[in-house]
């Protein structure tokens, strides 16, 4: 089963009796702010952005490095980037299975 963004939305808005609309706004800017956030990552400090009690999203800033294609032996160089991961703590998961 697929639960797809749109579908939350849809839901949220029935639950509360709220439009769609409003909902869909209020998803959209958490989800800016969250990328925000996140893609402020640093070197010297990771992000971790704690989405609900157990499910996070941790990002690390990977430096720049040269490495040596395996095939070819040609150097190439991997820039800066930001890495992200979802997460889910064993909290969470003993939760599912009502543990």
């Amino acid at each position: 089963m697929i639960i797809t963004k749109k579908m939350i939305i849809k839901k949220i808005a029935e639950k509360e009796d709220m439009k769609v609309a409003t909902v869909r706004k209020i998803f959209d800017t958490m989800e800016n702010i969250i990328f925000d956030h996140l893609s402020s990552t640093t070197p010297t400090e990771n992000t971790i952005v704690k989405l609900f009690d157990g499910l996070n999203i941790d990002c690390k800033y990977i430096s720049e490095k040269e490495i040596i294609h395996p095939d070819t032996k040609e150097k190439i160089i991997v820039r800066n980037k930001i890495w992200g991961k979802a997460k889910l703590t064993r909290y969470y998961n003993r939760k599912l299975n009502k543990q």
